[in-house]
């Protein structure tokens, strides 16, 4: 394991830059910091190509060493690891990852269920929603351009490692929407403006379900491409759930219906 000691160091200001989000996307890579996510990527087999480690955390990586012999290890003091990581305490180990590839249009040959996040800014709820799509077995999640980034570094922390296994795809339009109902999608959207309830939905087949942020809902121009809208009915006066927190329990129910609560059909 080589050592570097200087912030000037390029492998240590190419890591740093990571993040911020155009760095990110030229670059098609970013950051995993701790213990928890480095050792779910090594798990998942993503494409490290360099791990940064604490002088004196160095040891307790011995087996993930020996497991990705092909990636480079670097130790560097905790300034150093302050000055890369995102994180104001961070846990001694810090990697960095390339962006995983997904085909948008074999995930939508697989015809089951998909979610479409339109204008979710939270990194908290978008690495929840990730979390739990990966959880229920959602095939892949599109973004809405004005979507927060799904590889900043705290909606990696967030999603717990949901951004190694859930296909996630960005900028899709409404037009794009619009040609997956040609190829057999419904178009399902969760809109406060409508009678019909969660519980009223058919939710089996090649469904696309979308969510949109808690602060401004679901667009004019989304829901003008919809088959139907529905909402969850809330017992109590509170004006809106979480979208992380509506987005579980729809998918929730969508399970239930496409048996197992597996997400598949």
């Amino acid at each position: 394991m080589k050592e570097i000691k200087s912030r000037d160091n390029q492998k240590i200001k190419d890591a740093a830059r990571l993040k911020d989000h155009k760095y990110r996307h030229r670059e098609q890579m970013f950051l995993i910091e701790g213990r928890n996510l480095f050792c779910e990527a090594v798990k998942g087999q993503q494409e490290l190509q360099r791990v940064f480690v604490e002088r004196e955390e160095a040891e307790q990586y011995l087996d993930e060493f020996r497991k990705t012999r092909d990636v480079e290890w670097i130790k560097i003091d905790h300034n150093l690891m302050k000055y890369i990581c995102d994180t104001q305490t961070p846990q001694g180990i810090v990697a960095v990852d390339r962006i995983p590839q997904w085909n948008l249009h074999e995930t939508i040959r697989k015809s089951g269920l998909v979610l479409f996040l339109d204008r979710i800014a939270d990194p908290g709820n978008m690495g929840t929603i990730l979390r739990i799509a990966w959880a229920f077995g959602v095939q892949g999640v599109m973004l809405s351009s004005g979507c927060v980034d799904p590889f900043s570094p705290k909606v990696v922390r967030a999603s717990m490692g949901a951004v190694f296994h859930v296909p996630v795809f960005y900028d899709i339009s409404a037009e794009e929407l619009v040609s997956y109902q040609a190829e057999g999608y419904r178009i399902l959207a969760s809109s406060l403006n409508t009678d019909l309830s969660i519980n009223e939905v058919d939710f089996t087949g090649s469904v696309i379900i979308i969510v949109g942020s808690e602060a401004r809902g679901v667009s004019a121009k989304i829901l003008s491409v919809c088959d139907q809208s529905f909402k969850i009915p809330i017992i109590t006066p509170v004006d809106s759930l979480n979208a992380g927190v509506a987005c579980g329990i729809i998918v929730y129910e969508a399970g239930k219906q496409r048996g197992s609560n597996s997400g598949h059909s």
